[in-house]
């Protein structure tokens, strides 16, 4: 069969098939990062399609500790399934996913999950019979107007001056709160009880605790992450990441809001010093994005705030690996952010 799992030596040829395929390189340094270091044991969950020593195709899963209905568990999120353009028609990204269930399901993984563009959603739903259960809101901020629209009015950039006054009001609603926030440059035990402390609210998350925030945040080869925590007796109460991109030709750049978490989504105290105080700290943002389920506290915290629910431009698939699926079919029991994508 020519579906084998990943070994030692294989990831020349998949970042060459990586840039081959979607049109841009990956650093060996961020490719390990993203497969070798990861904080589960199950990970470098790769699966190859390899024909006369060439690897053909490419499908894996980021896979993570997670609570499942307050239980410790492991799911998957996929992640760069890829099929080499001139090797098209042989059936490969049929024969990867088909293989992908029973190396799962080994391996004790309960839920896949990922946010696939729209070719590969409709194949990964016929060739697994996962299921599309929502596509996820993108809720923005606009701080700079101006400069927001010179990406397609170029003319407008002698008119920047005026998102200067716009943006000192735009953030009229946010304040940097001092007592009880704390910048974060590693995190320790205390993020571990956050979770545990946090399960209940949700009945699939992934568990952030302290392994997997110190790797998914501090140690990217590639990206600067901020965190922010609110900590109250020595107690991690909550968590906001944020990022801010690189400003472009015309000077715009993103803000993002990528992950966030908290012990009480009852405690509106702790959510709104969190939320403001990052806002703040991108003040310098063309716009502010984040990534919230309708059902989640942060969606309705910050609608309030002026966001606006601008689209849902990615689809959410999910596939669970037990004969009675559960999860698949209530979107309101997942707890998702940006962080749970890897492109963010």
């Amino acid at each position: 069969m020519p579906v084998r799992p990943y070994i030692q030596g294989d990831e020349h040829q998949i970042i060459a098939l990586f840039e081959k395929v979607f049109g841009h390189k990956i650093s060996l340094d961020e490719w390990k990062w993203k497969f070798l270091q990861t904080p589960n044991d199950s990970n470098p969950f790769i699966l190859l399609y390899e024909e006369n020593d060439q690897i053909l195709g490419h499908i894996s899963l980021w896979v993570q500790d997670a609570f499942i209905d307050k239980k410790k568990t492991k799911i998957g999120t996929r992640v760069d399934t890829m099929v080499d353009p001139d090797a098209r028609g042989k059936g490969i990204y049929k024969q990867l996913n088909q293989a992908l269930l029973p190396y799962a399901e080994e391996e004790g993984i309960e839920l896949l999950y990922g946010f696939p563009a729209e070719t590969a959603k409709k194949l990964f739903i016929r060739y697994t019979n996962a299921q599309h259960i929502v596509d996820v809101p993108r809720l923005m901020y606009i701080l700079r107007p101006v400069e927001a629209m010179t990406k397609k009015f170029s003319f407008l950039k002698w008119f920047k001056l005026l998102d200067q006054p716009i943006a000192a009001f735009r953030l009229r609603p946010f304040k940097q709160h001092h007592d009880g926030i704390q910048e974060i440059t590693r995190c320790d035990e205390r993020f571990d009880a956050l979770q545990e402390n946090g399960k209940a609210h949700f009945e699939v998350k992934l568990n952030r605790h302290k392994d997997y925030l110190n790797w998914r945040y501090f140690d990217h080869p590639e990206r600067n992450y901020q965190m922010l925590a609110y900590i109250d007796n020595d107690e991690v109460k909550g968590y906001m990441v944020y990022r801010i991109t690189e400003p472009d030709a015309n000077g715009f750049c993103n803000g993002m809001l990528i992950d966030m978490d908290v012990a009480d989504w009852d405690n509106d105290k702790v959510i709104q010093a969190l939320i403001e105080t990052a806002v703040t700290r991108m003040k310098k943002a063309t716009v502010i994005q984040a990534w919230a389920l309708s059902h989640m506290p942060t969606y309705h915290r910050l609608k309030k705030y002026g966001f606006i629910h601008k689209d849902s431009p990615m689809p959410m698939v999910a596939k669970e690996t037990t004969a009675d699926p559960i999860y698949t079919k209530d979107i309101e029991k997942w707890y998702i952010t940006n962080g749970d994508l890897d492109s963010f």
